[in-house]
């Protein structure tokens, strides 16, 4: 995760001058009100006729009495005016707000007093936590949960406490040098369009940061300046030359999208994977090569959900759809040969598969943070159970598919069943409704599950026109199951409430308010082969009882959203 600290370069290149040249000019239109039109030295003639050197804020309030005179005149510094396109963001600015929508960038550190940056940020839907002043230090969100903060060293526009001149610059307060000291600890840092040259107060917070653990990276048109070679070496960083900043930042959001896109398995890559795991699945003297492919695809997964990468900022639906879409890419393999595995694999190789699934429950690995992302942590896990379901029940294997849904997976101090724990709303700070293009949806998590699996079930030479009859059967018996085990903790007087788990079958024709269910369970037989397997407590009377509390459960809820 990396900070970035960015100079006047990039609001020069939008047409917006530094602060020290608004200074200078309205030095020159203060002394025309003084009678005074030329000056080979504009802050020399303001120190000689006021005896102080030139203050921004002093400036404005010897020009204008009012702040909203103050902010007119600033508007036309910083604001561009009707049909102009200078003072707009640029496509650096855009860039940036790009690497900040994609997670590369946390924090952004400028000398730059406009809001070019806010608006690039604000055009794609982000709003970030704005720092210009001491007194914001102390209510800003933390670093940690804001998805950007922006700190401006020198203030914003409208506040007429903006630093510009030397003697402003040589120090900051203690609450701006702790915040600064957090970042340049913290993060990784890129310094883009800033000379290094005048801020002494920024340089000294870059010279005292103790921290060498993240890298450094310095981009300059041409050289960089001694006093900028001089915070690289001290920091151990690197620094490397640019043609600009547009171009510069264009091609890092790219390079951030490609590296994205290697994330996901390649299509080659899991072509292969799947090939193998054709073989290997169904001959178990390919045992050690079936467990070193499961293991390593489980690798790739833990290696996500335990990283940087893994989110942990106050939760927005572009967030948790981004979380959502990286668990999909970084699952891919797994829950695709799991599928293979549970359609045609021995039962050792069955075994190994659902051994694999549990060894990705992490979430009572994450303590603290907000809680659905410790919840999210379960949806690698998910995603495999749900796709070795599809799989045993394509196979018509009704002891595999107990077995996948009674496999136990720690808890805390105890354990509970795959079907209990890895139900997709066993995530339960999560309506789901945050899914893009599923936000009205009655069942938003059936619908995109369904939707993934429609195009990975050919995988195991399903019919694609069957997958809707598979996937209804398939949440149903975990609606069925689950609701066996509610049932009896509620009679035991162990557990709260009845509820359960339902699912897109809901929704679909016939299967709405009457109790008509993908499986006929009131008239099961004890020697059944689902119930000889041991679902819904594996006798009719059992199964009977779970369908009449279903009826009822199915009724009060067909008509609202789940």
């Amino acid at each position: 995760m990396f900070a970035l600290l960015i100079g006047s370069g990039l609001s020069r290149a939008a047409g917006i001058p530094t602060g020290w040249e608004i200074t200078l000019d309205l030095i020159r239109a203060l002394a025309a009100l003084n009678d005074t039109t030329e000056s080979d030295d504009w802050a020399k003639w303001y120190k000689e006729k006021y005896n102080v050197d030139p203050s921004y804020s002093d400036i404005l309030d010897k020009i204008a009495s009012t702040p909203s005179e103050r902010r007119s005149i600033l508007h036309r510094y910083i604001e561009p005016a009707e049909g102009e396109d200078t003072r707009r963001p640029t496509k650096a600015h855009r860039a940036i707000a790009k690497l900040v929508q994609d997670g590369a960038i946390r924090v952004i550190i400028t000398t730059n007093f406009d809001r070019l940056l806010e608006n690039a940020l604000r055009e794609i839907g982000i709003e970030a936590t704005i720092i210009a002043s001491d007194d914001a230090i102390s209510g800003a969100v933390p670093l940690i949960h804001s998805r950007c903060t922006i700190i401006k060293v020198h203030g914003d526009y409208l506040d007429s406490r903006i630093r510009n001149t030397d003697a402003e610059l040589e120090g900051y307060s203690s609450e701006m040098n702790n915040l600064l000291d957090e970042v340049f600890d913290r993060f990784g840092l890129i310094v883009v369009g800033w000379s290094g040259e005048w801020d002494t107060a920024l340089r000294a917070a870059l010279m005292r940061a103790p921290s060498r653990r993240y890298p450094m990276y310095w981009a300059a048109r041409g050289a960089v300046a001694s006093s900028a070679a001089d915070l690289v070496i001290h920091r151990g960083g690197r620094s490397f030359s640019i043609s600009d900043a547009d171009a510069f930042f264009s091609r890092l959001s790219d390079t951030v999208d490609a590296l994205r896109s290697a994330n996901r398995a390649h299509p080659s890559t899991v072509a292969m994977a799947l090939a193998l795991a054709k073989r290997y699945c169904r001959d178990d003297q390919f045992g050690l090569e079936w467990a070193e492919l499961l293991a390593n695809e489980a690798k790739k997964i833990r290696d996500y959900i335990n990283g940087p990468q893994y989110p942990s900022a106050h939760p927005t639906p572009e967030i948790l759809n981004d979380l959502v879409n990286a668990v999909v890419a970084k699952t891919e393999t797994l829950r695709r040969i799991c599928m293979l595995c549970a359609r045609w694999g021995t039962v050792e190789a069955s075994k190994a598969a659902i051994k694999t699934v549990r060894s990705l429950g992490m979430r009572g690995e994450l303590r603290g943070g907000y809680t659905i992302y410790s919840e999210m942590r379960d949806l690698p896990a998910s995603l495999c159970f749900y796709w070795l379901l599809a799989g045993s029940l394509a196979r018509e294997s009704w002891l595999r598919t107990a077995q996948i849904l009674h496999e136990k997976i720690k808890r805390d101090d105890e354990f509970e069943r795959f079907v209990d724990a890895l139900n997709i709303y066993a995530i339960q700070s999560n309506n789901w409704k945050f899914l893009k293009g599923l936000e009205n949806r009655k069942t938003p998590a059936s619908d995109f599950l369904f939707a993934l699996l429609e195009k990975e079930v050919p995988d195991i030479n399903y019919n694609p026109q069957e997958t809707e009859d598979l996937f209804n059967q398939l949440e149903f018996i975990i609606t069925a199951d689950f609701a066996h085990r509610r049932i009896r903790k509620v009679e035991e007087g162990t557990g709260p409430w009845f509820w359960a788990p339902l699912g897109r079958y809901m929704w679909r024709g016939r299967y709405t308010r009457e109790m008509s269910s993908p499986i006929d369970l009131p008239n099961l037989r004890d020697d059944s082969p689902i119930l000889k397997a041991g679902l819904f407590g594996g006798t009719s009377a059992t199964a009977k009882k779970v369908a009449l509390e279903l009826d009822g459960f199915f009724k009060r809820n067909a008509g609202s959203f789940y």
